[in-house]
């Protein structure tokens, strides 16, 4: 690519992973401080049986580590995709706006989506314990 790119644009996969890895440190710091050990103050089931079966540090940093290699694989792998028109990408837009929408420009960015999304929210979580 001989155009320039902005810092960001050419880092954006190790800057999403660090706001990832930053974000999930601190909502699993605080979700344990918030907790204090109280499994039943976990909202979330799905989280509350994970916690339960590895314990409530276990579960929480596991949970942390597959939903990261699930949003890495997704932004390295989609964007890859989304940039050589595979087959497959096609299928995922499921109106014709948003098929039109896709082959209108580079929209490779939206294989971010889920990783700086799972960041934000987890920043947003970490806060909601600064409240209660």
């Amino acid at each position: 690519m001989g155009h320039y790119q902005s810092f960001l644009s050419r880092h954006k996969l190790a800057l999403g992973i660090g706001f990832f890895a930053l974000t999930a440190f601190a909502d699993i710091r605080m979700t344990l401080a918030g907790m204090g050990g109280d499994l039943e103050l976990e909202g979330n089931p799905v989280m509350r049986a994970v916690m339960a079966l590895f314990g409530i540090e276990g579960g929480i940093w596991l949970e942390k580590a597959l939903v990261g290699v699930i949003c890495f694989v997704i932004a390295k792998y989609g964007e890859r995709e989304i940039k050589r028109g595979a087959a497959w990408i096609w299928k995922v837009p499921s109106t014709q706006w948003a098929r039109a929408w896709i082959r209108r420009g580079d929209r490779s960015w939206i294989a971010y989506v889920p990783l700086y999304g799972v960041a934000l929210s987890q920043l947003v979580a970490a806060a909601s314990w600064a409240v209660v």
